[in-house]
């Protein structure tokens, strides 16, 4: 339990160390070039609570192409450390600093190294460890959630397949998730290619069970001029209005005077992600890098923020009509 509690304060480490079987652990990084071809690039581990199927992997999503690769590799392939970012899976590696990587497969090529500067990370702190506050004590949550980098400047190139990428002066962002299974139903964006200003957005909202019942939880963080603006369901903001009508979000939250409103128009190129079942990690999240996202936040009727980006990754997962019920409810 001591380590448990430790773990809490190091949400970009790895947890698996101190976590039973079912259990998922993956490191989000989304990586796009200057002249805006975004790729995510995803380590993890997967453990089924129900054979015995234990593995790390390493997914590729090709957010122009909508290309999806999904490599396994043995569990001895895999070491990552329980105090920091720092994962090794086979030849490759992914920490706070960058990504090297050395993949040879029947499916794909990739290789080179990447790396990441003035990373924006989300505070750590006792009364809030990481982006979700005094839930993230809960030692019964079905997933946790971590935001590692808002923002970060990219340098370096990747050989894929027949060509090589540029990402020297690319921008980058890091999340990641661990537990036992995903949420039944959720809505994420997530943008740092705005338009007018250096900004970015990291935004989502989920069906969370919670001691026999469930309610709709959100994390949002607004990166404007090195500021983070937070919304979230333990800050006591409040969703007034989140609509779906099948091509776009409208979400509006309120939390004291300061009204935050997101509106996504889901993207034209698609890839289905791999995510964790009861026996092994199957495609099931169908994922867009090329959402748009106008986002507008005031405090009364001062605009401190409105801009938008045609580079949004987004997600819209599940049982959408239970999710809004949810919202209305609180």
């Amino acid at each position: 339990m001591i380590n448990w509690f430790k773990g809490i304060h190091h949400p970009e480490a790895y947890h698996g160390l101190n976590n039973k079987s079912p259990f998922f652990e993956g490191w989000y990084n989304k990586v796009v070039t200057a002249d805006k071809h975004p790729f995510a690039i995803i380590p993890g581990i997967y453990r089924s609570g129900k054979i015995e199927n234990n593995f790390p992997f390493i997914m590729i999503f090709d957010g122009k192409s909508g290309d999806v690769y999904f490599e396994r590799f043995d569990i001895l392939d895999f070491s990552a450390s329980s105090n920091k970012y720092d994962v090794v899976i086979g030849e490759n590696r992914f920490f706070k600093e960058g990504i090297d990587l050395k993949i040879n497969s029947n499916s794909i090529k990739m290789a080179g190294s990447l790396r990441f500067s003035g990373n924006h990370s989300w505070p750590i702190k006792f009364s809030e460890p990481g982006c979700m506050g005094w839930y993230g004590y809960m030692p019964f949550m079905e997933c946790y959630h971590g935001i590692l980098s808002m923002d970060h400047l990219i340098e370096g190139e990747l050989a894929y397949n027949d060509s090589v990428i540029n990402f020297n002066k690319g921008r980058g962002y890091i999340e990641k998730d661990w537990g036992s299974n995903f949420p039944n139903s959720w809505i994420w964006v997530q943008a740092n290619h705005f338009k007018k200003s250096k900004s970015s957005i990291s935004a989502s909202i989920a069906r969370i069970p919670f001691l026999g019942m469930e309610f709709a939880g959100f994390i949002i963080g607004l990166l404007v001029k090195d500021k983070l603006y937070r919304f979230t369901t333990y800050r006591s903001a409040k969703t007034v209005l989140l609509d779906y009508d099948g091509s776009k979000v409208e979400w509006i939250i309120k939390q004291k005077n300061f009204t935050l409103s997101i509106n996504i128009l889901i993207g034209n190129t698609s890839g289905v992600l791999y995510a964790p079942d009861e026996n092994d990690m199957v495609k099931k999240v169908s994922e867009y890098l090329d959402s748009k996202v106008v986002v507008r936040l005031q405090n009364k009727k001062n605009i401190i923020f409105e801009d938008e980006s045609d580079l949004a990754g987004n997600e819209i997962i599940g049982d959408l009509d239970h999710l809004l019920q949810l919202a209305k409810k609180h």
